[in-house]
């Protein structure tokens, strides 16, 4: 009888830490995806914030873009510190306390995965298709040609010897 009880409790403990382990791998891979899609975002920030000045609905969409950008930064580094901390804790309670929170990073992944696409529909929606170009520093500015003036030698006076052309 209690070696029956001992193998159903053995059973059930094998099937939570499973379901942990891919509870965790998928969590990992969405952290991966929402990471890569966070560089992006910066990307587009670093070049879109000299170009919102001349668009209302383009200054609306990167507040909207850094906003989700803040809360996706968040998850990560709450990712990265449970992962850490987690690793150098107890084993007694780190499977536990992990699975509860895996569930809700999930969730948050979700929520800011729905608002980037929100974001990208409002984008189409609303014709905020290009941005305007900007003048950058590392753009060439044509530079204006250099030219003599036309100045009859009679009027002008004292420069003979300073001038070469």
């Amino acid at each position: 009888m209690a070696e029956s009880i001992v193998t159903f409790f053995l059973e059930k403990l094998t099937d939570l830490l499973s379901q942990e382990a891919f509870l965790l791998s998928r969590v990992e891979e969405q952290v991966k995806l929402l990471s890569n899609e966070l560089e992006w975002m910066r990307l587009f920030l670093k070049d879109a914030d000299a170009k919102r000045r001349y668009d209302p609905r383009i200054k609306l969409w990167v507040s909207q873009i850094r906003d989700v950008t803040y809360d996706a930064e968040d998850v990560i580094d709450r990712f990265m510190f449970e992962m850490n901390h987690q690793q150098q804790g107890s084993l007694k309670c780190l499977k536990f306390l992990k699975l509860r929170f895996v569930h809700k990073l999930e969730s948050r992944i979700r929520e800011i995965n729905i608002k980037i696409e929100k974001i990208m529909a409002n984008k189409s929606r609303y014709g905020v298709e290009t941005l305007p170009a900007a003048s950058s520093s590392n753009e060439v500015v044509p530079q204006k040609e250099k030219r003599v003036p036309i100045v009859e030698e009679v009027n002008v006076v004292g420069i003979r010897e300073g001038a070469k052309v």
